[in-house]
C-alpha cells in the first residue's frame, strides 16, 4: 500500500477547503505545498522528533492531531513542531538539516526511501513560509 500525502500551510478554514477538494480527487486552489509520496502522520512525527533532538530545542508534542471529525484525512502539525522547523532553518549548525535527514532515513518507516534531505529542507522552508503569513501546516494524507 501507497501513500499520498500533501503538506500545506492556511488557515483552518483554508485546511478545510484543500481536504475537501483533495478528498474529492480535485487539485485545490494554488497554495503553500509540498507533495510527499509514502509519508504518513507517523512519519512526521517522527521526523519532528529527530529535529527537535538534533537542534537541542528540548521536547514538546510533535504528534499530528485530526483537527475535524468530518475530516479524517486531514491533521495538524503541532506548534511545537514548527517552531523545531523554524529553529532548524535557522540554525549556525550547517550540518543539522543533513543530520536530520540521514537520521529520519535510517528509522524502520523511511528505509529505502533514498535521500531525503531534499524533502527535510522543503519542509524547513515551508514551515518558515506558515510562521511568516501567520499560518498553521496541516497534513493531508491517504492510503492508495
Amino acid at each position: 500500500m501507497s501513500v499520498l500525502a500533501q503538506l500545506f500551510a492556511g488557515t483552518h478554514t483554508e485546511a478545510l477547503a484543500r481536504a475537501d477538494a483533495l478528498d474529492g480527487g480535485r487539485e485545490p486552489g494554488a497554495a503553500l505545498h509540498l507533495n510527499l509520496r509514502s509519508v504518513t502522520a507517523l512519519d512526521l512525527e517522527t521526523l519532528g522528533e529527530i529535529a527537535a533532538r538534533v537542534v537541542r530545542f528540548g521536547s514538546g508534542d510533535t504528534e499530528p492531531a485530526e483537527i475535524d471529525v468530518e475530516h479524517e484525512l486531514l491533521f495538524r502539525l503541532p506548534e511545537f513542531w514548527c517552531e523545531v522547523f523554524a529553529e532548524l532553518g535557522t540554525t549556525e549548525d550547517p550540518d543539522a538539516m543533513g543530520e536530520v535527514a540521514d537520521a529520519w532515513a535510517a528509522t524502520e518507516e523511511m528505509a529505502g526511501s533514498g535521500d531525503l534531505r531534499r524533502v527535510v529542507r522543503d519542509v524547513v522552508g515551508l514551515v518558515a513560509q506558515a510562521q511568516e503569513a501567520g499560518h498553521g501546516v496541516y497534513l493531508w494524507v491517504q492510503a492508495v
